[in-house]
């Protein structure tokens, strides 16, 4: 009997327990944090795409205008900028492009302004 009182004795006892739920809320602390890295990282990379899609088509238009390849040109800038040009084309003097760079994908389309008469009020 004196054993089944030392072994209840011991499972009585509390102390470490602190240390369990210290090491529990570390954990999810460490993968709430690794699960915040890669949303923001997600978010880093729609921007960085965004922003070559909107530089390849800019330079694109401006190519166009000048007379030299537009989708060359475009497909040139978004490289520069670590993207690939999934789509180029040119639309009544717009320049339409979709870059890519794994998942991120962005869209952006370039061309003149429209001149002060050419605005409907």
């Amino acid at each position: 009997m004196s054993w089944l009182r030392a072994r209840r004795a011991l499972l009585a006892d509390e102390s470490g327990s602190a240390s369990v739920t210290a090491a529990g809320i570390i954990a999810a602390v460490a993968a709430l944090a690794f699960a915040v890295v890669a949303v923001v990282a997600g978010v880093a990379a729609q921007h960085r795409v965004a922003v070559a899609a909107d530089l390849a088509a800019v330079s694109g238009a401006s190519a166009y205008f000048s007379g030299a390849d537009a989708c060359g040109t475009a497909v040139h800038t978004a490289s520069l900028n670590g993207a690939d040009i999934e789509r180029c084309e040119v639309v009544e003097g717009d320049v339409i492009v979709t870059a890519a760079k794994g998942r991120a994908r962005a869209s952006a389309r370039a061309g003149p302004v429209a001149s002060a008469d050419s605005v409907p009020r």
